[in-house]
């Protein structure tokens, strides 16, 4: 009885026993299983630096009137002993890029240039209703300060450029069918102007030595070579490099001193622009006489000889063509160029940088303390040379002018507080400022984020652009791995700052803030590697 009993409570242990272990398994099965899908980054944010190579360039197309960025799609080509290494923002390889918003975000692959090496880039910028320019630049560091190609806008030109449009007919073989003249007006800051005659029966063919024919619409653009405004304008800037130079000497660095820039644009209604002309057209060019001759150091005179250069708006390079002699007509002066390429023209004399200055300019700025900004601009005789700002307590000029030279600074919002002349620009000088008080610096951060993921933030090294609210001064600071400071703000002030990315990503900030950082921020598009 007790034996059948202890049999019988045996098994039932058993059977219990395999019920439990039966069902630890299941169990067990189950929560691996769940295991399996369980995301062990569920809420994880994944925080990155980023920038696309060593070497950062921030570029916008700007209007050259107004200054503010175009809002229209704008075609870059990237030329120059550098082009190949250029990379988008997203680091893919490039030399043409379509920018909807103006703006340009570029690395430089390989080495980081240097003063003692720099690299070379030729940027070109076209726009529909817009004449194009471009920008030589000299890279001599990792973090240039942000470059700025301006724009004419044909409806709505700067002070110093004026244009005028008209009608040439051809016939059906391309040829013009009567002697046509185009002068453009003078104006308040146009005091000159610049007059193009085609003959009849000269031959108009395009870039591929097609004719082009029809009512072809003309139109002809004068620079002063006096006006601010048209000079920030003038295509390349006025340190480039030449294949040939009007002295024979081949791919040189050297220095334009503008006395007068025309452009001529023939195009017919199918789009197709003129290129050649098989007879020359006559280009009257007035001049300013204030302008100096860099040779003589004397102001224009008849008699002088100036060097023409021809624009190719297409790849954004000057080819000097021949000189032209200065002449005194109806008390102004002027020179006469022989046209065979509806193009760019400039009056010009050229300096080669190696034979006048080989160690370039330095100026020491006393007077401002550490870190606060200054804006500059220096000017060669009576005409402006260059512009730009910094937060050092130096200014480097490469390759520049030899001869007379004035440097303006001015303080964040614009107010001139400093100014030095010399007679030399070669060689080191000093300028002092009398600097503001009581300006204030912010903390501030940009952020970007991946337009198809909540789960990446990136802190791009970037320059941040600024201003007072209301004003028409922008003042520039660089964020390292997404934290910087603006400097130079008056306290208690509202600004509007931003990073140009796929459009100016500006915010509202208060300088009176006190605590932690304000936020810039930024989207990135998918198809970008950290994105995916």
């Amino acid at each position: 009885m007790n034996r059948k009993t202890h049999t019988g409570r045996q098994r039932f242990f058993n059977g219990l026993a395999l019920s439990v272990v039966t069902a630890a398994l299941v169990t067990g099965c189950q929560d691996l299983n769940d295991i399996q899908h369980i995301d062990p980054l569920k809420g994880v944010v994944f925080k990155i630096n980023y920038e696309p190579s060593p070497t950062t360039l921030q570029g916008l197309v700007v209007d050259a009137r107004t200054g503010e960025s175009l809002n229209s799609p704008v075609q870059i080509r990237i030329y120059g002993p550098d082009a190949s290494r250029v990379v988008t923002y997203e680091g893919v390889s490039t030399t043409s890029i379509k920018s909807n918003n103006a703006d340009l975000f570029l690395g430089l692959k390989g080495t980081v240039p240097s003063a003692a090496k720099p690299a070379e880039l030729r940027i070109v910028a076209e726009a529909a209703g817009y004449i194009s320019s471009s920008i030589y630049l000299f890279v001599d560091k990792a973090k240039p300060e942000p470059f700025s190609i301006r724009l004419v806008k044909d409806a709505a030109p700067p002070a110093g450029v004026t244009l005028s449009n008209g009608v040439v007919e051809t016939s059906s073989t391309g040829a013009v069918r009567t002697n046509e003249s185009i002068t453009t007006p003078t104006s308040a800051s146009m005091t000159t102007s610049a007059t193009v005659q085609i003959a009849a029966n000269t031959q108009l063919k395009d870039t591929r030595g097609q004719v082009v024919s029809g009512n072809l619409s003309a139109q002809i653009a004068a620079y002063s070579s006096l006006s601010e405004l048209a000079l920030r304008a003038y295509p390349g800037g006025f340190t480039t490099r030449l294949g040939v130079d009007d002295r024979g000497n081949k791919d040189v660095v050297g220095t334009f001193t503008p006395a007068g820039f025309v452009t001529i644009e023939l195009e017919n209604s199918n789009g197709q622009k003129v290129s050649n002309l098989s007879q020359p057209a006559t280009v009257r060019v007035e001049l300013n006489g204030d302008v100096l001759n860099p040779g003589t150091g004397q102001k224009l005179k008849a008699g002088d000889q100036i060097p023409v250069f021809r624009y190719n708006e297409t790849n954004g390079e000057w080819t000097y063509e021949r000189n032209a002699a200065v002449s005194q007509e109806g008390g102004k002066l002027q020179a006469v160029i022989s046209a065979t390429y509806a193009a760019g023209y400039s009056l010009a004399f050229w300096t080669p940088s190696g034979t006048t200055c080989p160690g370039g300019a330095q100026w020491a700025i006393t007077g401002k303390p550490d870190g606060k900004p200054v804006s500059w601009k220096l000017y060669n005789g009576n005409q402006l040379y260059k512009s730009g700002s910094t937060t050092e307590n130096a200014i480097n000029i490469q390759s520049p002018f030899s001869g007379a030279a004035r440097l303006e600074l001015y303080s964040p919002s614009g107010m001139m507080i400093g100014t030095a002349t010399v007679s030399q620009l070669c060689g080191s000088h000093t300028a002092t400022v009398t600097y503001p008080a009581n300006l204030v610096d912010l903390d501030v951060a940009v952020t970007a984020y991946c337009e198809n993921k909540t789960d990446v933030q990136i802190s791009p090294s970037a320059w941040v652009r600024y201003r007072k609210v209301g004003t028409t001064n922008w003042q520039q600071a660089f964020l390292t791995a997404g934290k910087g400071k603006l400097v130079g703000l008056e306290a208690n002030t509202d600004y509007e700052a931003g990073v140009d990315y796929n459009g100016f990503n500006a915010v509202t900030i208060n300088s009176g803030q006190t605590s932690g950082s304000e936020m810039i921020k930024i989207t990135l598009p998918k198809d970008m590697s950290v994105c995916q």
